[in-house]
């Protein structure tokens, strides 16, 4: 497994360059944001990188989960969080890494970070005219399903109880923001629901 982690990302997931990556400016409102990360999960992508171009063009300076949303939806309330901007919510720890970069490098980011995803930078295309053209930008978007295929065929034999989690559940009536709450400060992304057994149920 030691020399897979050292295998550069583009040879890990080259086809993370082919696709588009979700980006949004630090103006942009909830109600957009929202709408990009619906659409997210049909073209693989876990979030959305905030890049502001008036303080450095194409680099990032935040990203945002479906999980900074949620907190913001019940931090906020309604209508309030649809003026929310991008600014106001992203998480400025971004640790970008270049395409060059190893495998190993990355998964120390989302360990870090707790994030599933990492921007992603390489030189701009020679069809970009700018007086910088060797500077790096944001080209793709690295997300932790891109090397679950590179995982499978290593042929791990550490015991699964190693890298799972707990399997928490509540009970059907509980109301979806306490359960969004406890999901949130737990760092759970799962959560089961109980069926509450009559007396008469064996």
């Amino acid at each position: 497994m030691n020399h897979l982690l050292d295998i550069q990302i583009k040879d890990v997931a080259p086809h993370i360059f082919k696709r588009p990556f979700l980006f949004v400016e630090p103006n942009t409102r909830m109600l957009q944001i929202a709408t990009f990360l619906a659409i997210g999960p049909q073209i693989y992508v876990d979030g959305v990188i905030v890049i502001d171009d008036k303080i450095q063009r194409g680099r990032p300076i935040g990203r945002i989960s479906s999980k900074h949303i949620i907190s913001n939806i019940l931090d906020s309330g309604y209508p309030d969080w649809f003026r929310t901007s991008a600014s106001q919510i992203m998480d400025g720890f971004v640790m970008p890494l270049e395409m060059d970069s190893p495998l190993k490098r990355a998964l120390e980011v989302f360990e870090k970070t707790r994030f599933a995803f990492i921007p992603i930078l390489a030189k701009k295309n020679d069809r970009m005219e700018d007086e910088e053209g060797d500077s790096l930008v944001v080209s793709a978007s690295f997300a932790i399903r891109d090397i679950l295929p590179l995982i499978a065929k290593a042929n791990l034999s550490t015991p699964i109880n190693e890298v799972s989690s707990r399997l928490i559940s509540d009970k059907r009536n509980t109301s979806v923001r306490n359960a969004l709450d406890y999901m949130l400060n737990k760092g759970i992304r799962n959560i089961g629901i109980k069926e509450e057994l009559s007396a008469h149920d064996d």
